[in-house]
Protein backbone atom coordinates (compact mmCIF):
# COMPACT_ATOMS: atom_id res chain seq x y z
CA UNK A 1 0.00 0.00 0.00
CA UNK A 2 0.99 3.51 -0.78
CA UNK A 3 0.50 6.30 1.20
CA UNK A 4 -0.76 9.94 0.32
CA UNK A 5 2.49 11.24 1.07
CA UNK A 6 3.83 8.61 -1.49
CA UNK A 7 0.95 9.20 -4.16
CA UNK A 8 1.82 12.90 -4.18
CA UNK A 9 5.27 12.88 -4.02
CA UNK A 10 5.14 10.60 -7.57
CA UNK A 11 3.04 12.53 -9.12
CA UNK A 12 4.49 16.02 -8.61
CA UNK A 13 7.14 14.92 -9.80
CA UNK A 14 6.05 14.57 -13.14
CA UNK A 15 3.07 16.67 -13.13
CA UNK A 16 5.03 20.10 -12.30
CA UNK A 17 7.52 19.60 -15.41
CA UNK A 18 4.81 18.62 -17.94
CA UNK A 19 3.16 21.76 -16.82
CA UNK A 20 6.15 23.74 -17.86
CA UNK A 21 7.39 21.86 -20.59
CA UNK A 22 3.91 21.90 -22.36
CA UNK A 23 3.25 25.18 -21.90
CA UNK A 24 6.74 26.12 -23.57
CA UNK A 25 5.97 23.90 -26.41
CA UNK A 26 2.08 25.56 -27.02
CA UNK A 27 3.85 28.95 -27.80
CA UNK A 28 7.22 28.28 -28.78
CA UNK A 29 7.54 28.56 -32.68
CA UNK A 30 7.88 25.13 -34.59
CA UNK A 31 6.55 23.29 -31.64
CA UNK A 32 3.48 25.74 -31.56
CA UNK A 33 2.23 25.21 -35.62
CA UNK A 34 -0.83 24.93 -36.30
CA UNK A 35 -0.25 21.51 -38.85
CA UNK A 36 1.01 19.95 -35.95
CA UNK A 37 -1.96 18.46 -34.01
CA UNK A 38 -2.38 18.98 -29.84
CA UNK A 39 -2.13 15.56 -29.17
CA UNK A 40 0.94 15.64 -30.86
CA UNK A 41 2.23 18.37 -28.75
CA UNK A 42 1.24 16.56 -25.75
CA UNK A 43 2.74 13.44 -26.58
CA UNK A 44 6.36 15.20 -27.05
CA UNK A 45 5.53 17.26 -23.77
CA UNK A 46 5.16 13.85 -22.01
CA UNK A 47 8.01 11.96 -23.68
CA UNK A 48 10.58 15.17 -23.33
CA UNK A 49 9.14 15.00 -18.83
CA UNK A 50 9.68 11.61 -18.57
CA UNK A 51 13.23 11.97 -20.09
CA UNK A 52 14.27 14.96 -17.68
CA UNK A 53 12.29 13.77 -14.05
CA UNK A 54 15.26 11.83 -13.26
CA UNK A 55 17.57 14.42 -13.36
CA UNK A 56 15.68 17.75 -11.69
CA UNK A 57 16.37 18.72 -8.53
CA UNK A 58 14.09 17.31 -5.12
CA UNK A 59 10.38 18.56 -6.61
CA UNK A 60 7.83 20.06 -3.14
CA UNK A 61 5.63 18.06 -1.90
CA UNK A 62 2.22 19.93 -2.73
CA UNK A 63 -1.68 18.93 -1.73
CA UNK A 64 -2.92 18.97 -5.50
CA UNK A 65 -6.39 20.22 -4.20
CA UNK A 66 -5.29 23.42 -2.37
CA UNK A 67 -4.39 27.16 -3.45
CA UNK A 68 -0.42 26.63 -3.45
CA UNK A 69 -1.05 23.58 -5.80
CA UNK A 70 -3.21 26.14 -8.12
CA UNK A 71 -0.59 28.89 -7.40
CA UNK A 72 2.51 26.54 -8.23
CA UNK A 73 1.03 25.30 -11.83
CA UNK A 74 0.11 29.50 -12.67
CA UNK A 75 3.66 29.69 -12.37
CA UNK A 76 4.97 26.72 -14.44
CA UNK A 77 2.81 28.00 -17.13
CA UNK A 78 3.66 31.48 -16.84
CA UNK A 79 7.55 30.37 -17.17
CA UNK A 80 7.27 27.80 -20.04
CA UNK A 81 4.76 30.54 -21.99
CA UNK A 82 7.05 33.37 -21.41
CA UNK A 83 10.74 31.09 -22.62
CA UNK A 84 8.44 30.37 -25.84
CA UNK A 85 7.21 33.75 -26.51
CA UNK A 86 10.68 35.24 -26.06
CA UNK A 87 11.80 32.49 -29.12
CA UNK A 88 8.26 33.48 -30.96
CA UNK A 89 9.47 37.67 -31.17
CA UNK A 90 13.01 36.27 -32.73
CA UNK A 91 10.70 34.47 -35.10
CA UNK A 92 8.39 37.33 -36.13
CA UNK A 93 11.05 39.98 -36.43
CA UNK A 94 12.07 38.00 -39.49
CA UNK A 95 8.32 37.73 -40.52
CA UNK A 96 8.34 41.67 -40.09
CA UNK A 97 11.62 42.72 -41.73
CA UNK A 98 9.95 40.88 -44.93
CA UNK A 99 6.95 42.52 -44.72
CA UNK A 100 8.52 46.00 -44.84
CA UNK A 101 11.01 45.19 -47.92
CA UNK A 102 7.58 43.66 -49.16
CA UNK A 103 6.33 46.96 -49.11
CA UNK A 104 9.14 48.93 -49.90
CA UNK A 105 8.99 47.14 -53.50
CA UNK A 106 5.70 46.54 -53.79
CA UNK A 107 4.90 43.50 -52.41
CA UNK A 108 2.17 44.08 -50.47
CA UNK A 109 -0.23 42.86 -52.45
CA UNK A 110 1.45 39.42 -52.06
CA UNK A 111 -0.54 38.00 -49.38
CA UNK A 112 -0.48 34.19 -47.98
CA UNK A 113 -1.48 32.52 -44.89
CA UNK A 114 0.81 31.49 -42.73
CA UNK A 115 1.03 28.41 -41.35
CA UNK A 116 2.75 29.32 -38.49
CA UNK A 117 0.45 32.02 -36.52
CA UNK A 118 -2.54 31.10 -39.09
CA UNK A 119 -2.30 34.55 -39.81
CA UNK A 120 -2.20 36.51 -43.56
CA UNK A 121 1.23 37.91 -44.00
CA UNK A 122 3.40 38.71 -46.81
CA UNK A 123 5.22 36.55 -49.53
CA UNK A 124 8.35 38.18 -48.86
CA UNK A 125 7.30 37.65 -44.64
CA UNK A 126 6.79 33.79 -45.27
CA UNK A 127 9.99 33.19 -47.21
CA UNK A 128 11.97 35.24 -44.34
CA UNK A 129 10.00 33.23 -41.84
CA UNK A 130 11.12 29.73 -43.65
CA UNK A 131 14.46 30.57 -43.93
CA UNK A 132 14.33 30.90 -40.28
CA UNK A 133 12.65 28.03 -39.45
CA UNK A 134 15.26 25.74 -41.63
CA UNK A 135 18.23 27.73 -40.19
CA UNK A 136 16.92 26.94 -36.55
CA UNK A 137 16.41 23.31 -37.11
CA UNK A 138 19.45 23.35 -38.97
CA UNK A 139 21.53 25.24 -35.72
CA UNK A 140 19.84 22.46 -33.03
CA UNK A 141 18.03 25.77 -32.00
CA UNK A 142 15.29 22.80 -30.63
CA UNK A 143 17.50 21.17 -28.73
CA UNK A 144 18.80 24.53 -27.75
CA UNK A 145 15.40 25.21 -26.60
CA UNK A 146 14.71 22.04 -24.48
CA UNK A 147 18.10 21.99 -23.06
CA UNK A 148 17.06 25.68 -21.68
CA UNK A 149 13.80 24.44 -20.23
CA UNK A 150 15.53 21.72 -18.82
CA UNK A 151 18.05 23.70 -17.26
CA UNK A 152 15.34 26.54 -16.00
CA UNK A 153 14.85 23.82 -13.32
CA UNK A 154 17.68 24.76 -11.87
CA UNK A 155 17.55 28.43 -11.98
CA UNK A 156 14.43 28.80 -10.99
CA UNK A 157 13.01 25.44 -8.83
CA UNK A 158 9.63 24.38 -9.30
CA UNK A 159 7.78 26.09 -6.34
CA UNK A 160 5.09 29.18 -5.34
CA UNK A 161 7.71 31.80 -6.74
CA UNK A 162 7.92 32.59 -10.74
CA UNK A 163 9.09 35.14 -12.88
CA UNK A 164 9.77 38.55 -11.19
CA UNK A 165 8.34 41.64 -12.35
CA UNK A 166 12.57 42.70 -13.36
CA UNK A 167 11.95 39.31 -15.55
CA UNK A 168 8.60 40.45 -17.14
CA UNK A 169 10.03 43.90 -18.15
CA UNK A 170 13.21 42.40 -19.72
CA UNK A 171 10.71 40.63 -21.69
CA UNK A 172 8.88 43.52 -22.92
CA UNK A 173 12.35 45.57 -23.00
CA UNK A 174 13.28 43.79 -25.67
CA UNK A 175 9.93 43.08 -27.18
CA UNK A 176 10.41 47.09 -28.00
CA UNK A 177 13.48 46.27 -29.72
CA UNK A 178 12.16 44.31 -32.50
CA UNK A 179 11.06 47.14 -34.63
CA UNK A 180 14.49 48.48 -34.46
CA UNK A 181 16.00 45.20 -35.19
CA UNK A 182 13.64 44.38 -38.18
CA UNK A 183 14.51 47.93 -39.71
CA UNK A 184 18.23 47.09 -39.17
CA UNK A 185 18.09 44.03 -40.89
CA UNK A 186 16.27 44.85 -44.15
CA UNK A 187 17.92 48.15 -44.35
CA UNK A 188 20.90 47.49 -46.98
CA UNK A 189 17.66 46.17 -48.94
CA UNK A 190 15.58 49.01 -48.38
CA UNK A 191 18.31 51.19 -49.31
CA UNK A 192 19.20 49.63 -52.96
CA UNK A 193 15.20 50.03 -53.44
CA UNK A 194 15.35 53.29 -52.39
CA UNK A 195 18.09 54.41 -55.18
CA UNK A 196 16.35 52.46 -57.77
CA UNK A 197 12.72 54.71 -57.09
CA UNK A 198 15.30 57.57 -57.19
CA UNK A 199 16.91 57.12 -60.12
CA UNK A 200 13.28 56.53 -61.99
CA UNK A 201 12.16 59.78 -60.51
CA UNK A 202 15.38 61.70 -62.13
CA UNK A 203 14.27 60.03 -65.49
CA UNK A 204 11.04 61.23 -65.17
CA UNK A 205 12.29 64.21 -64.55
CA UNK A 206 14.75 64.49 -67.08
CA UNK A 207 12.60 63.14 -70.04
CA UNK A 208 9.16 63.69 -69.43
CA UNK A 209 7.69 61.83 -72.48
CA UNK A 210 10.01 58.35 -71.62
CA UNK A 211 7.00 58.09 -68.66
CA UNK A 212 9.31 55.79 -67.21
CA UNK A 213 6.75 54.99 -63.97
CA UNK A 214 5.10 52.56 -66.65
CA UNK A 215 7.33 50.13 -66.65
CA UNK A 216 9.20 51.05 -63.37
CA UNK A 217 6.71 49.04 -61.35
CA UNK A 218 7.41 46.32 -62.94
CA UNK A 219 11.22 46.65 -63.15
CA UNK A 220 11.28 47.43 -59.27
CA UNK A 221 9.60 44.07 -58.41
CA UNK A 222 12.55 42.30 -60.75
CA UNK A 223 14.93 44.11 -58.89
CA UNK A 224 13.33 43.77 -55.68
CA UNK A 225 13.90 40.03 -56.06
CA UNK A 226 17.40 40.07 -57.17
CA UNK A 227 18.20 41.94 -54.28
CA UNK A 228 16.21 39.26 -51.54
CA UNK A 229 18.69 37.08 -53.76
CA UNK A 230 22.03 38.59 -53.12
CA UNK A 231 21.13 39.67 -49.19
CA UNK A 232 19.83 35.94 -48.17
CA UNK A 233 23.34 34.71 -47.18
CA UNK A 234 24.04 38.00 -45.05
CA UNK A 235 20.91 36.47 -42.68
CA UNK A 236 22.45 33.44 -41.60
CA UNK A 237 24.91 35.56 -39.30
CA UNK A 238 22.31 38.02 -37.86
CA UNK A 239 20.20 34.53 -37.26
CA UNK A 240 22.49 33.39 -35.35
CA UNK A 241 22.96 36.57 -32.99
CA UNK A 242 19.70 36.85 -32.85
CA UNK A 243 19.41 33.16 -31.75
CA UNK A 244 22.39 34.14 -29.11
CA UNK A 245 20.48 37.35 -27.81
CA UNK A 246 16.91 35.35 -27.34
CA UNK A 247 18.68 32.26 -25.28
CA UNK A 248 20.71 34.35 -22.87
CA UNK A 249 17.41 36.97 -22.74
CA UNK A 250 15.90 33.72 -21.20
CA UNK A 251 18.75 32.82 -18.61
CA UNK A 252 18.84 36.13 -17.97
CA UNK A 253 15.28 36.48 -17.16
CA UNK A 254 15.06 33.13 -14.67
CA UNK A 255 18.54 34.23 -13.19
CA UNK A 256 16.99 37.57 -12.18
CA UNK A 257 13.49 35.79 -11.42
CA UNK A 258 15.62 33.36 -9.19
CA UNK A 259 17.98 36.17 -7.44
CA UNK A 260 15.07 38.55 -6.44
CA UNK A 261 12.79 35.90 -4.94
CA UNK A 262 15.62 34.16 -3.03
CA UNK A 263 16.05 38.32 -1.47
CA UNK A 264 12.05 38.45 -0.94
CA UNK A 265 12.05 34.81 0.48
CA UNK A 266 15.10 36.21 2.82
CA UNK A 267 13.10 39.47 3.64
CA UNK A 268 9.80 37.34 4.42
CA UNK A 269 12.14 35.35 6.32
CA UNK A 270 13.81 38.20 8.52
CA UNK A 271 9.87 39.65 9.35
CA UNK A 272 8.87 36.60 10.41
CA UNK A 273 11.42 35.94 13.03
CA UNK A 274 11.38 40.01 13.62
CA UNK A 275 7.62 39.61 14.34
CA UNK A 276 8.13 36.41 16.75
CA UNK A 277 10.59 37.91 19.18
Amino acid sequence: MFTTAEITAFVGAYIWPFIRISAMMLVAPIFSTRSIPVRFRVLMALLVTLVVVPILPPLPLVDFISGEALLIAIHQVLIGAIMGFALQLAFNLFVMSGHILAMQAGLGFSMMNSPQDGIQVTVVGQLYLMLATFLFLALDGHLILIREVVNSFNILPIGINGISSTGYWMLISWGSQMFQSAVMMVLPAMTALLMVNVSFGVMSKASPQLNPFSVGFLITIILAFAIIYITLPTLVPYFERIMTAIFQLIQDILEHSAAQNSITSTDTLIFHLRSHS
